[in-house]
C-alpha cells in the first residue's frame, strides 16, 4: 500500500480497485457478469485482488453460488411451492451439484447436469469454474454443504432453535465464507502448479466463526425484506431466540408495518449483534497468526470483508438497534468510506514501521 518516494497524501489514498466488471474475457466474462451483479460485499473486496488468479476464482466459483442461491431466494418470495414445482427445482439444484462435485474431481461434467441446470450460460460456467477449482482444490464437502443448505430451504422456512439455525448456516453461510477465506490465504504450491492454504491454519474453524458472524449481520439487515415476503418467505431468526425475548411473528409483521422496532424485538436484535461480536472475534484470532505473511492486498482484501460487516452492526446499534426503518443500512458511499480509512490506517502502520 506504501510507494516508495510517495507523499504522504498519496500513501493514505485509498488503494483503487484492480478490478472491474467487464475486466475478464471468455468464459469468465460470464462468471464475472453473474458475480459482480448488485456490486454485493464480497464482489467489492475481491476487486482489490492484485492476482488475477484470485480474481477469475472468485468470479468462478462465487458465480455458481451465486446463481443457485438466487434461483432459491426467489422461490422465497412467490406463492407457495407445490409438489411438483419444488421436484423440479430440487432436480436443478440436484444437477448443479453434479456438475460441481465432477469438476471437483476432474472429471467432465455429465451432459445431462449441464442440460438440467435450466441456465443458458451453464457451459461458460463450467469451464471457468472447472479452471478455478484446478487452481485452487476447495475441500469438496464445503460445496456438498453449501448444496445440502439449498435444497433445505425449498422444504424449510422457520428454524425452531438458534442450533437448528447454525446447521442449516454450515453450508449457507460458511461454506462462502470459507471458500473466499481460502482464495485469501492460498499460497502457491512449490510446483506452481495449484495453491493451498498455509499448514497449520484452522481454516474450517475460522470460516466457521466468520461466516456467522457475517450472517447475522445480513440478516439483520434484510430482515425488513425477508419479512415481506409474508408467510412464503423464510425467516432466519430462530424461534426459541425470539420466545427468550418474548418476540412473535405478529410483532415483527407489526413493526413491519409501522417501520419502527419494538422494545422486545430491539432487545433480540440486540442479543444477536453481541454473538455477532463474539464470533468476529474469535474469527480474528484464528487468522491473527497469518496477517501479517499475507501480501498488503490480502491483508487489505481480509479485513476489509470483516469490517463491513462490523460497520454494519455498528450502524444498527447506532440507530438504537432499529432495523425497521431503513436506515440501519450501509450506503455505497459509506463502504467507500470503510476502504479510504482502512487505507488510512494500514498506509500509516507501514510508515510507523517503517520509521521504527
Amino acid at each position: 500500500m506504501v510507494i516508495a518516494g510517495a507523499t504522504v497524501s498519496e500513501r493514505i489514498q485509498a488503494p483503487a480497485p484492480v478490478w472491474k466488471p467487464g475486466s475478464l474475457n471468455g468464459p469468465y466474462s460470464v462468471a464475472e457478469r453473474v458475480a459482480a451483479r448488485d456490486r454485493n460485499n464480497l464482489y467489492r473486496t475481491s476487486c482489490y485482488f492484485q492476482d488475477r488468479d484470485r480474481y477469475e476464482a472468485f468470479c468462478a466459483m462465487y458465480a455458481v453460488m451465486r446463481i443457485v442461491d438466487d434461483r432459491v431466494d426467489e422461490l422465497a418470495v412467490s406463492t407457495p411451492l407445490s409438489s411438483e414445482k419444488r421436484h423440479r427445482e430440487s432436480d436443478i439444484l440436484q444437477a448443479w451439484h453434479a456438475v460441481v462435485s465432477a469438476c471437483l474431481a476432474g472429471k467432465s461434467p455429465p451432459p445431462w447436469g449441464q442440460a438440467a441446470t435450466d441456465h443458458p450460460d451453464s457451459e461458460e460456467l463450467t469451464v471457468a469454474f472447472t479452471a478455478a477449482v484446478n487452481r485452487f482444490p476447495v475441500p469438496p464437502e464445503l460445496w456438498d454443504d453449501f448444496f445440502s443448505a439449498m435444497q433445505q430451504d425449498l422444504v424449510r422456512d422457520r428454524f425452531a432453535t438458534y442450533i437448528e439455525f447454525v446447521d442449516y448456516a454450515r453450508g449457507a453461510t460458511v461454506s462462502p465464507t470459507t471458500l473466499y477465506l481460502y482464495l485469501i490465504t492460498a499460497e502457491r504450491h512449490r510446483d506452481r502448479s495449484a495453491y493451498y492454504p498455509p499448514t497449520g491454519f484452522d481454516l474450517r474453524g475460522c470460516g466457521h466463526n466468520l461466516g456467522l458472524f457475517a450472517y447475522i449481520a445480513h440478516i439483520l439487515r434484510d430482515l425488513p425484506e425477508d419479512l415481506a415476503a409474508g408467510e412464503c418467505g423464510l425467516l432466519y431468526l430462530a424461534a426459541d431466540d425470539m420466545a427468550a425475548h418474548g418476540v412473535t411473528e405478529a410483532m415483527l409483521s407489526s413493526d413491519l408495518a409501522a417501520q419502527g422496532t419494538s422494545p422486545p424485538v430491539r432487545l433480540l436484535v440486540r442479543t444477536l449483534i453481541d454473538r455477532a461480536k463474539r464470533l468476529a472475534c474469535l474469527g480474528r484470532a484464528g487468522f491473527q497468526p497469518l496477517y501479517r505473511t499475507l501480501s498488503t492486498d490480502r491483508r487489505f482484501v481480509l479485513e476489509l470483508i470483516v469490517r463491513m460487516y462490523e460497520e454494519q452492526l455498528n450502524r444498527i446499534v447506532a440507530c438504537s438497534h432499529d432495523v425497521m426503518s431503513g436506515s440501519h443500512k450501509l450506503s455505497s458511499r459509506h463502504k467507500k468510506r470503510i476502504a479510504r480509512t482502512l487505507a488510512t490506517q494500514m498506509a500509516t502502520q507501514h510508515q510507523s514501521t517503517d520509521g521504527s
